[in-house]
């Protein structure tokens, strides 16, 4: 799931699991999914952005709130 990337902590796996299953969220709606603390997903979400492994775009319904989608599902879409 991550390639060869550094060891992932139990919270960001399982936001990459609930993004990969359940299509792009905000970071509210993956704090309700997940059950994790708003910090903790803020924090998995900016190290995963960092890496690569998930990317940051624009929600076109919405234009205040920022979607998060596995880095593989933005390739998918062009």
């Amino acid at each position: 799931m991550f390639g060869r990337r550094k060891k992932q902590t139990p919270s960001a796996i399982k936001i990459v699991r609930t993004i990969e299953s359940q299509g792009p969220m905000t970071s509210k709606d993956l704090v309700s999914t997940t059950k994790l603390a708003p910090r903790t997903v803020r924090y998995a979400l900016k190290r995963l952005v960092s890496q690569g492994v998930v990317a940051r775009v624009p929600n076109l319904s919405d234009l205040r709130q920022t979607l998060f989608m596995l880095h593989i599902q933005r390739g998918m879409n062009r």
